[in-house]
């Protein structure tokens, strides 16, 4: 059996939560939920890592989110700021479609962006 997958929802203010990632189904409608959004970009941050994001946020008014753009900051220069919530996912397969990360995956990013979390619980033990 594989190994489960995961998504990691990152906040303006830094709180977080992660979702188990489907192997297959309408990921983008767990997209526009999490992101509570009706048009969505994407921003491949490498080939195993995708930051999905509302296309919108900056005419919505919504916060910077200085976490996801640390984690761009790594991959690019900042070229424009990203608003709101994003989800975090890897990049996709094969077929294009979108993989899930690890739980290891989503702790390292956090801690790429200061928030440091000892371990994260399974989101299907919860």
């Amino acid at each position: 059996m594989p190994a489960a997958a995961f998504a990691l929802i990152l906040h303006p203010d830094a709180s977080f939560r992660v979702i188990e990632w489907p192997r297959t189904g309408n990921t983008l409608s767990i997209l526009y939920r999490e992101i509570d959004c009706t048009s969505i970009t994407v921003v491949d941050l490498s080939p195993e890592v995708s930051m999905w994001l509302d296309d919108e946020g900056i005419l919505k008014n919504s916060p910077v989110n200085f976490p996801a753009l640390q984690l761009y900051a790594l991959t690019a220069p900042v070229h424009q700021t990203y608003h709101g919530t994003t989800v975090f996912t890897g990049g996709p397969d094969a077929r294009g479609d979108t993989k899930g990360l690890t739980l290891d995956n989503c702790q390292a990013l956090l801690k790429l962006v200061g928030i440091d979390v000892p371990t994260i619980p399974d989101p299907r033990t919860n």
